[in-house]
């Protein structure tokens, strides 16, 4: 396994960590749909294992995934390894429980301490600040900012992060006829009063390519010298083919794809079309199809680290052994001709909707 040193964290980490959204199962938050169907704890632990064996050091999870059952998951890996030598990650600022805001500062405490007896740990090595909702005019964001660096001080985390938005470059933020002017302009805001350490943002085939004159993420994270953390590299398993046009659209009460905008069959026969000459050109299988996906992604920059989803030791395994050779330059002038045309499809025909948990977790 490739390590990299992660900028703001000033640790050495897996290039390729272990996302566990996917294996916290069927849950709902404030009555939305956040979770995964098919998730069987035993194999997710098994998933963990196999994951710790093939060299991953970074593991990110969050109190909202399985509403505490990835983090416990999590737990039980740590209680079998050394911990000094993982980066454990984990996020705040979805679940209110009983609270009246996710962000007041009682309800952060409560909750890391919760995350941490789950986990089996004394401290977080990156603690998220995984929502952008801090109330009303922004009433709980100078308390929250002010809980996590007392927490910080403290010892219990080592390190803040914070998400970055899916589309993003500064100059966004300045123009007003800007689609993502608003959401640019607020990440700056955030940024600039939180002062994260790490950030973390979804970045794939999909993603749009930005300008010379455009300052992305990558740009940004660099500037600033703060981390970044990378998800949803595989696209929620369309990008390696894991759902055909065909395939069913329902899910069970829980599933963040029921209903959401990716699970579509106008969507679906999009991706499929892209797929098509990426299967021509790298070859038709799953593994292949992962390869593409991950070395995309690994690739972008040097500096950032890429999460990859599973829910059994089968599937962590294949996304991490199947990567091969590093992709040409070739190939990824081909990747984004084929995607292009895929990526206008599907921003012609994305709905303005809020954001939400299943749109920003990974």
């Amino acid at each position: 396994m490739d390590r990299r040193q992660l900028p703001g964290l000033n640790r050495e980490v897996s290039a390729l960590g272990a996302g566990c959204w996917t294996i916290g199962g069927l849950a709902t938050n404030r009555g939305i749909p956040i979770g995964w169907a098919g998730v069987d704890e035993d194999e997710a632990f098994a998933g963990l294992v196999r994951a710790h064996d093939l060299g991953v050091t970074l593991y990110d999870t969050a109190d909202v995934y399985g509403l505490g059952r990835s983090e416990r998951l999590v737990g039980q890996l740590l209680k079998q390894v050394n911990r000094d030598r993982l980066v454990i990650s984990s996020k705040v600022g979805y679940f209110a429980g009983t609270a009246i805001h996710p962000y007041a500062a009682a309800q952060i405490r409560r909750q890391l301490l919760t995350s941490l007896s789950n986990l089996g740990t004394d401290h977080l090595d990156l603690y998220f600040l995984h929502a952008s909702d801090f109330g009303p005019d922004d009433r709980y964001l100078d308390e929250a900012v002010d809980t996590i660096q007392r927490l910080r001080r403290d010892g219990l985390i080592r390190a803040v992060g914070m998400r970055a938005p899916h589309e993003f470059a500064v100059e966004w933020a300045s123009d007003p006829h800007h689609p993502q002017a608003a959401d640019s302009a607020r990440f700056l805001a955030l940024f600039k009063r939180i002062k994260p350490a790490v950030l973390t943002a979804r970045y794939n085939l999909l993603s749009p390519l930005y300008g010379p004159d455009e300052t992305d993420v990558f740009s940004f994270a660099r500037r600033h010298q703060v981390g970044l953390l990378l998800k949803q590299v595989l696209g929620q398993g369309l990008l390696i083919g894991a759902r055909s046009p065909s395939s069913p659209l329902a899910f069970p009460a829980g599933d963040h794809r029921q209903g959401g905008s990716l699970f579509t069959r106008p969507t679906l026969r999009a991706i499929h079309h892209g797929l098509a000459a990426l299967r021509q050109r790298f070859g038709g299988s799953r593994a292949d199809l992962t390869r593409v996906a991950v070395r995309y992604a690994l690739q972008r920059d040097p500096d950032t680290a890429v999460l990859l989803g599973f829910r059994n030791a089968r599937q962590i395994g294949s996304n991490l052994t199947c990567l091969g050779e590093p992709l040409s330059s070739d190939d990824i002038g081909a990747i984004q001709l084929a995607m292009s045309s895929v990526r206008d499809m599907l921003t012609a025909s994305r709905p303005a909707t809020p954001n939400s948990p299943q749109e920003h977790s990974a």
